[in-house]
Order: structure tokens, then C-alpha cells, then sequence
């Protein structure tokens, strides 16, 4: 509780003396503002948003406006301005009695300065303001943001792991690299679902070297105090989400939970609501406005500059916040705002908008049966979205080998979701042309005829089935087709990145350069990790908001723990044995190769262990001569490819799953590891390099560890670790398998759906 000196306005803080002679400039500008304010019907309100105003500026956050420049607003206003409570205003406004030069001051989320020492300069000079509380501070932790500053701040100069691979961040020695840390992570943790969020603080202030300072609190008591002091307290939502990025039903918690527990404290109605960011469509839409309404609320701002006007939405007041540096400029700032247009979608906004059902056309030429990873992701995608919702475009030839795929009859039959096919969706892979003659003739005669039957295709769906949106699973080859389907059709457009085709290195004969172009055209870029969001910001500069984080999702109906099958246990002479299993495309940036030498010096000290390898791919020469060097051959398999059904019964065999992954030199790296999470969901411990999106699917010390995967000896001692340590295997186990049913297809799917309603809310 604060002392009773400030809670009776005795502060020693005074005013600043606006009232001393004004310049010439400065009384032109006044002049200016006067000039465009009205009275009466044609009155505009100004609604002024701030934040926290401390003392003085912190050094990692140095355009934090500070007290001083906030006295000067102070002064400015009254001296130039009529500053009116929020809801006289607002009720002013609606009546057409508003006074000339109306301006109302609104704060957002919570700060011990509110009590310290904004409520009394406010007292100070008799001026009303609005308090937008965020509740959950009150008994926990300090608000999301400056958890971030205080996390940041406390990381050590070099070697930090931070939650979304930022490597140009690995040297903290300079301020000014800290700084851009905190602006990149509050603007990407700003749109993340609320479970991503905390992970990624909590993820980044284990890592502190010194004490976590965070700021004064703001708890139940400052409420109180705020309003005995005849100020108004708002509601700013419990957590403050960007509510687009809600579910309807958490939306309604969000809003309706915070007044309920605001009330509580103050023993009396809460009023106003404050969006959290605030800005309309981006971050609300009209479904929000109508959930403030039915909750009771009776005004509510957003953050969209320029003024209220009399035909304004109560539930959508827009507000600016303003920091000029002189009279003159604060001046200039207000006249400005008064001629600005109220950046909203009046129509759409004030009608009941219902949601448009999802019909999306997901186009991939990787999909079931064929396996990979990709074609898992959409596969089961598909598999729980709602029915009606989703119906598949994809290929009967497989573009890498020129042959049919087998069995996609069988499999389009027995899907639970339509699937239509045409012979290929891009063009065979190819040797590179001899020169350009050969080049473009292959581009006449073979790609543009290619091209014009797809279109076609996808065409005739699109209109047969009113599509609405198009969801391209192939960024290079892929995206030119949904860009002329919304062209022509008005469908939106969404692109599934996986990482790999952002950090390798590609070209194409139409494709390979307008990656950035064709991210740049989505309406939604949905990554499947946070490294490939990353990446996608770092190398094809999006922004945060351009994107959605969807981790890749494990089958957990398909993915369970079990038995050891006996019939494998005698093909592969495994009775009695320890089992370390890899599995997946045998291609470098996997690690199979650094595996088996590892695996060599593992079974040297432990020759009850057989190491199995499932898969196949180029890679597989070389491990033939590795385990061939090293003459484990009895102790090490190569078990080649195995059917769908084979791969749970792989799983269940292991006691240790390994894939020590890397980035290799062209930039080719996992863009998530879906493997490790499937190995998880069958009750089972992993091990996985340190690198590409695997960091996000291994949680280091929790579901298994990971390891620097071009260090031998690294992977050696790791798998050591667990294999002679029981109790670490079965906690690693027991542990993984929650976090893979935490994340399971149902929840990707769910997630998926909502970001495309917002895609098609956002028309």
C-alpha cells in the first residue's frame, strides 16, 4: 500500500509552468487546434492513450516516454483544452452537447507510477483520467512485456539459447543489441497464442545471470487506491491476447473474466473496456465488440488515431497518444488528429458478423500416401478439420521420380475428406538444362501447358465447391497458383512453410527468385516453428503479424506407447538388447552419418545395444561404408524403408530414439522434427541436434536432450547418458509422451481453422 503523502495529492512534484509566454509558432499552432475544434453536433472528442510514464528512461527501453515530457502534455492541455471524464465525454458526445476542444486521458495495462506519481500531477491540476487494468499482475507475475525487458536484460553476453533462434543475437555485449531483442520478441510474442508466449519468457529468464528486476507491482491494493481517489478503472482483459488470435470462448473469459474480478476488488461497475493493441480487424473485430457489449460494458476504445465524431461507435472510440516536444508540436499533433479519418471498418464492425464457414482447397504435390514429413503435417490436417471444410488438390505422379504413386487410389477411397488429382502439380525434377535454348524451350513446351492444366483443375473446384480459401503446401512451386486463383476467384490465400525452403538455397526456371514475393503476397504465412519464423522475418522480411506459429502436430491415436513386437524383435536379433533407433529420410542435415560413428563408440562400452536405422535415401552408401569401417555390422541394421503401419511398431522396439540434425552449408535444415514428438507419444526418450526447429520439438532435459549434432563424442556421451541411467530413460519418456498429447493433430487442426476464419474475417 502507498504512503497516505501521495494518496492526498501532496507529492513534491509540481507543475512545470506551462503558463509561461508561448513563441509565435506555438501560438499559431493553438490557433490551429482551436480553429478545427467545434462545439455541439459538430464537436470531436480526443481521446489521448498513455502507458507507463516513469521517472526516467530506462536504457533498454530509450523512446519510453518519460514524466517530464508527460507534465509538458499536462501543461499543454491545460492550458489549451477541456479535459473531461471518459464516459461524461463519450455521453456528451452522443447527446451533441460536447464542449469545444474536448479531450479525455485513458492508460492502458498498469503501472505502480499510476499511484507514484501520475495520479498526482493529475490531482495536482483537477484533471480526470481512465485506468484500463490488466488483471492478471494483480497476484502473479509483472505484465508479459516487461517480464521480456527484465528476462533480456539479465541474459548473459554470449551463448544464450533464445526461443526463436535468433542468431544475429548471439553477441549481448551492446546495449543497442539488447534493445532490438526486446522490440523483435514483444512484437512477435505480441500475436503468439498465450501457452507459446509464457513459454517463451519463462524459456529466456531461466537463462539469467543476474536477479530478474521487474518493476514495482501493480496489485489489487493500486486498484483500490486508484479508484478511493475518484478515478475511473477499466477493464484491459486478464492476460491482454490480441483477441483475433482468441477462440470466441476464451475471447468472452478474457473480457467478461477481467471486469468481474475489477469489480470485485472495487466493489463497484466497471464500465469501459480498452482493447489490448487495439487496432480494428488487425486485432478485434466486430465479434468483440459485440462480446464487450453483452457483457455490460457501456464505452470502449480502440487504437486507431483520429476523433470521435457524434456518429461515432461508442464501442470503438479511437485514441492516439501524443508526445510532442514543444507547444507547438503538441498543438500541431491535436489539429492533426482532428482531421484524421477513424481508421475502421464502420460498417463491417457495427453489424453482427457471423463466421463464414472454412471451405479451403489445400494444394500439395507431398501428400498421404506418399511418406515425409509434409505430406504427415497435411495429411493429418485434413483428417480433423471439420467435415466440408477441406477437400485436397495434389498429384498421381511423383514429381521426383516420374512414376505413379502407389496406391493412391486405394488411399483417395478410404480418406475421410475428398482428394482430387491431377497428373502432376509442378514439373519432373530434372537435371539443369545443358543452356538457355534448352532452358526455354522446356519452359514452352513442357511448364506452360503444365501450368494451364492445373489452373484449370484447380479453377473447377474452386468454383464447383465455392472455395474460399486456398492453403499452398509447396512455397516455390505452389504459390503462383494461389495467387491467380484470388485473383480471379477472390479466395484468400495461405502458404504452409516447413523451414527448409526458406534457408536453402533454390531456384526454379519461373519460381526459384520470388520466394519473398510470394510470402509477401500470402494473407497468412502459417510456420511450423518458431526457427522458421525466424527465418521467414529474418530472410523474407515478414513481419509477426503476417505469420502464425502452428506447431506440427503428433497423431497421438496412431502414436501410443505399447509392446515390443516379438516378430521384430527376432528379425533384427534383438532379445536381450538395448535399442537405439533413427528414423527418417537418410539425407545429411539428419545426421544418420554422425549417428553411426557416434553409435560406434557407444556400443565399444555397451555391447548389449544394437543401433537400428529405418529409412532410405542418398545417404545410405555412406552408412553402408561407415558401419562397414567400423565392423558393426552385427550390432548396427540398416533396415531400409517400412510401411505405415511398421513405423509405431519401430517406435514401440527403441528404447532411445537419435537423429542428431544439423544445418549443413547450403542453409538445408530441419524446419521442426515432427519425428521426435512421435517417438515422445510412443512413451519413448529422444535425442536431437541442436539445431533448425528440432530445439522447439526437443525440450532440452525434459522430453530428451539435445546435442550439438557435428560433435561425435557429444552424441556418444548423450546416448550413454540415457542408456545407463533407467530412471532418466523413463522420466525423459514419461514426460515427452505428455508434451506430444499436449500437442496432438485435433489442436493443430482446431488451430488451423481459426487463423483462416480470421483470414476470411479480414476480407
Amino acid at each position: 500500500m502507498h504512503g497516505p503523502d501521495i494518496l492526498n495529492g501532496s507529492s513534491p512534484l509540481r507543475r512545470s509552468g506551462s503558463a509561461a509566454r508561448q513563441g509565435v509558432g506555438a501560438r499559431v499552432s493553438s490557433g490551429l487546434f482551436s480553429l478545427l475544434s467545434r462545439q455541439g453536433q459538430n464537436a470531436k472528442l480526443t481521446v489521448l492513450l498513455f502507458h507507463k510514464v516513469p521517472l526516467a528512461a530506462d536504457p533498454l527501453t530509450p523512446t519510453e516516454p518519460t514524466f517530464s515530457q508527460f507534465e509538458h502534455i499536462l501543461d499543454f492541455l491545460q492550458d489549451n483544452a477541456t479535459v473531461l471524464p471518459l464516459a461524461d465525454a463519450a455521453s456528451a458526445l452522443a447527446r451533441g452537447k460536447l464542449p469545444r476542444k474536448a479531450v479525455a486521458l485513458t492508460f492502458d495495462d498498469g503501472y505502480d507510477e499510476w499511484l507514484t506519481t501520475v495520479s498526482p500531477t493529475l490531482r495536482a491540476r483537477n484533471m480526470h483520467a481512465t485506468f484500463f487494468v490488466t488483471t492478471e499482475q494483480l497476484d502473479g507475475p509483472a505484465l508479459w512485456h516487461e517480464r521480456i525487458i527484465a528476462a533480456v536484460r539479465a541474459l548473459p553476453d554470449h551463448g544464450a539459447r533464445l526461443p526463436y533462434g535468433f542468431a544475429s543475437y548471439d553477441d549481448l555485449r551492446y546495449t543497442s543489441s539488447r534493445i532490438r531483442l526486446i522490440s523483435e520478441l514483444q512484437e512477435r510474442l505480441k500475436y503468439a497464442p498465450l501457452p507459446e508466449r509464457l513459454g517463451a519468457i519463462e524459456m529466456i529468464e531461466a537463462q539469467a545471470r543476474s536477479p530478474l528486476v521487474w518493476p514495482r507491482p501493480f496489485d489489487r491494493e493500486s486498484v483500490r487506491a486508484l479508484h478511493s481517489q475518484g478515478f475511473e478503472i477499466g477493464g484491459h482483459t486478464i492476460n491482454h491476447p490480441i483477441l483475433n488470435e482468441c477462440s470466441d470462448a476464451q475471447a468472452t473469459n478474457e473480457i467478461a473474466g477481467c471486469k468481474d474480478e475489477l469489480e470485485t476488488i472495487i466493489g463497484g461497475k466497471v464500465h469501459a473496456f480498452a482493447y489490448p493493441n487495439g487496432r480494428p480487424l488487425k486485432d478485434y473485430d466486430g465479434r468483440h465488440v459485440a462480446m464487450v457489449k453483452s457483457c455490460g460494458y457501456t464505452v470502449a476504445v480502440a487504437t486507431s488515431g483520429g476523433a470521435a465524431r457524434q456518429d461515432s461507435d461508442i464501442y470503438q472510440l479511437p485514441r492516439f497518444t501524443p508526445w510532442g516536444a514543444t507547444n507547438e508540436r503538441m498543438a500541431l499533433q491535436l489539429a492533426r488528429n482532428l482531421v484524421e479519418r477513424e481508421r475502421k471498418a464502420v460498417v463491417a464492425l457495427q453489424h453482427e458478423v457471423r463466421a463464414t464457414p472454412v471451405r479451403c482447397l489445400l494444394v500439395a504435390s507431398t501428400f498421404a500416401p506418399l511418406h515425409g514429413g509434409s505430406a504427415v503435417v497435411y495429411e493429418n490436417l485434413c483428417k480433423h478439420m471439420p467435415a466440408g471444410s477441406v477437400r485436397v488438390l495434389s498429384a498421381k505422379i511423383n514429381y521426383l521420380t516420374g512414376h505413379e504413386i502407389e496406391d493412391w487410389r486405394e488411399y483417395d477411397r478410404a480418406a475421410s475428406f475428398p482428394v482430387d488429382r491431377i497428373p502432376l502439380l509442378r514439373p519432373l525434377m530434372q537435371p539443369p538444362p545443358a543452356n538457355i535454348g534448352v532452358s526455354m524451350a522446356r519452359f514452352a513446351f513442357t511448364d506452360i501447358p503444365l501450368y494451364a492444366r492445373v489452373l484449370l483443375a484447380a479453377a473447377r473446384l474452386v468454383r464447383h465447391h465455392q472455395i474460399n480459401v486456398i492453403c499452398i503446401g509447396e512455397l516455390v512451386y505452389g504459390t503462383w497458383l494461389g495467387i491467380a486463383l484470388r485473383k480471379v476467384f477472390g479466395t484468400r490465400l495461405m502458404i504452409y512453410v516447413h523451414g527448409e525452403e526458406i534457408t536453402t538455397a533454390t531456384s526454379g526456371r519461373m519460381h526459384g527468385n520470388k520466394r519473398r514475393d510470394y510470402l509477401h503476397a500470402a494473407d497468412k504465412v502459417i510456420a511450423v516453428s518458431a526457427f522458421t519464423c525466424d527465418a521467414l522475418t529474418q530472410q523474407m522480411g515478414l513481419r509477426a503479424e503476417q505469420m502464425s506459429l502452428v506447431h506440427n502436430g503428433v497423431d497421438t491415436d496412431r502414436f501410443t506407447p505399447g509392446e515390443r513386437d516379438q516378430k521384430l524383435v527376432q528379425k533384427h536379433g534383438l532379445g536381450g538388447k538395448k535399442v537405439v533407433l533413427t528414423l527418417g529420410r537418410l539425407v545429411p542435415r539428419k545426421g544418420a552419418d554422425m549417428a553411426v560413428r557416434a553409435m560406434a563408440k557407444v556400443i565399444r562400452q555397451r555391447p548389449d545395444v544394437h543401433y537400428l536405422i529405418v529409412g532410405d535415401g542418398e545417404l545410405r552408401p555412406e552408412l553402408e561404408r561407415l558401419i562397414a569401417q567400423e565392423d558393426l555390422g552385427a550390432q548396427m541394421t540398416l533396415v531400409g524403408s517400412v510401411s505405415e503401419p511398421d513405423l509405431v511398431r519401430y517406435f514401440r522396439l527403441c528404447d532411445l530414439f537419435l537423429m542428431p540434425n544439423r544445418t549443413m552449408p547450403d542453409g538445408d535444415t530441419e524446419g521442426f522434427g515432427l519425428v521426435f514428438r512421435e517417438a515422445n507419444a510412443c512413451g519413448k526418450p529422444v535425442i536431437g541436434g541442436r539445431a533448425g526447429g528440432a530445439v522447439e520439438a526437443v525440450v532440452d532435459g525434459e522430453s530428451g536432450y539435445l546435442v550439438n549434432g557435428e560433435n561425435v563424442d557429444d552424441i556418444a556421451a548423450r546416448v550413454l547418458d540415457v542408456l545407463d541411467d533407467e530412471a532418466l530413460a523413463a522420466h525423459l519418456g514419461a514426460r515427452g509422451l505428455e508434451i506430444a498429447r499436449a500437442s496432438n493433430t485435433r489442436e493443430v487442426a482446431s488451430r488451423f481453422v481459426q487463423i483462416a476464419e480470421r483470414v476470411l474475417r479480414q476480407r
